[in-house]
């Protein structure tokens, strides 16, 4: 017997619901942290704010640019490891799979994927999908074969085709189902999320190619490579960094509730809202955006100068950490990823 289920009480004004096909643009850019935390809320598993969640799971500090400064920029990261991760920082327990879409193997995994996503929300927790972004499944239709999902925000449903799961613009497939929420110890979280923030900082990540990404503090030469060079698309330029603005501005916040975590903490608390207010300042500047869109060079160069700023703010910011907590970090010597 065909079933369809639906998370009735996902969307807060069913009235405004609207649906669309698979092939839909999205409204804007949604990262692993906003469909995260848009199901925590839903399923009433944390009642703190959105910069908390994006700073606990150290997601926030992530800064990764490939070096044409595409908009892939944002999801190139290693989903498997770092998704994990995030969500165990919080207490959230998670199955997860992916791979690539060319594999021969791939109708067997999208096959399980279905049945994982179904039974999830037969609990009534959203499933996290990549949909050339990150995106919840909120329902599914057996009579009609489609899942419905929707972005971290607003009501907008799409009708996902069983065949279509896991073909995306790119070769990826990834999915992510929370199991349960177990209790954290807040603080003992914030504390080892701010010594992942030197982690992110220091180290590439080593799915990444370093000849086509940069990563940490690398990633602001970078930027400024490519701006000064003009091998960028200045649309996608822009969605990359109001991007990083954003995750800026969420870490102002989320450190500027842990001032009792160590006597270092002013120093960084102080860095990363200058830091925020930077990034302000270089999104005002893109806001223009036919002197941006044309590439106009006293806007570039204004652009570039705050990213230089920014690069040497967002150094003294980690300095800052790493005096604060200088005998955990120490104490794991050269792999201060490790927990």
């Amino acid at each position: 017997m065909a079933t369809k289920v639906v998370l009735q009480d996902w969307i807060q004004s069913p009235q405004a619901v609207s649906f669309a096909d698979e092939y839909r643009s999205w409204s804007g850019v949604s990262a692993y942290t906003d469909a995260l935390y848009r199901i925590l809320l839903h399923k009433q598993w944390t009642v703190l704010p959105h910069h908390m969640i994006a700073g606990m799971t150290a997601s926030a500090f992530r800064l990764v640019v490939d070096r044409r400064l595409t908009s892939e920029s944002i999801s190139a990261y290693n989903w498997m490891a770092e998704n994990f991760v995030a969500a165990d920082f919080i207490g959230v327990t998670t199955g997860q799979h992916g791979g690539f879409s060319f594999e021969p193997t791939f109708p067997l995994y999208q096959k399980q994927a279905l049945l994982d996503i179904k039974a999830s929300i037969d609990r009534g927790v959203g499933a996290i999908l990549w949909h050339d972004q990150f995106v919840i499944v909120i329902g599914y239709d057996d009579a009609e074969r489609v899942l419905f999902i929707c972005e971290s925000k607003g009501n907008e449903i799409i009708r996902l085709p069983y065949d279509s799961f896991g073909r995306n613009s790119t070769p990826y497939w990834y999915y992510q189902v929370l199991e349960a929420c177990a209790p954290i110890d807040l603080w003992e979280v914030c504390k080892e999320s701010l010594i992942q923030a030197v982690y992110k900082w220091e180290t590439h990540d080593y799915m990444l190619p370093p000849q086509d990404y940069a990563c940490g503090a690398a990633a602001y030469a970078a930027i400024v490579a490519a701006l000064q060079s003009g091998t960028y698309d200045a649309e996608q330029a822009a969605t990359v960094l109001c991007y990083y603005a954003k995750s800026r501005l969420d870490i102002a916040s989320y450190v500027a509730g842990l001032k009792h975590l160590s006597i270092q903490m002013d120093q960084v608390i102080d860095e990363y809202e200058l830091l925020a207010n930077l990034y302000t300042m270089i999104v005002e500047v893109i806001d223009d955006s036919i002197s941006w869109d044309s590439r106009e060079p006293e806007c570039v160069q204004r652009v570039i100068e705050l990213i230089r700023k920014a690069g040497a703010t967002e150094q003294r910011a980690i300095d800052a950490i790493k005096r604060a907590f200088p005998e955990t970090i120490g104490n794991r010597f050269k792999d201060v990823g490790l927990r």
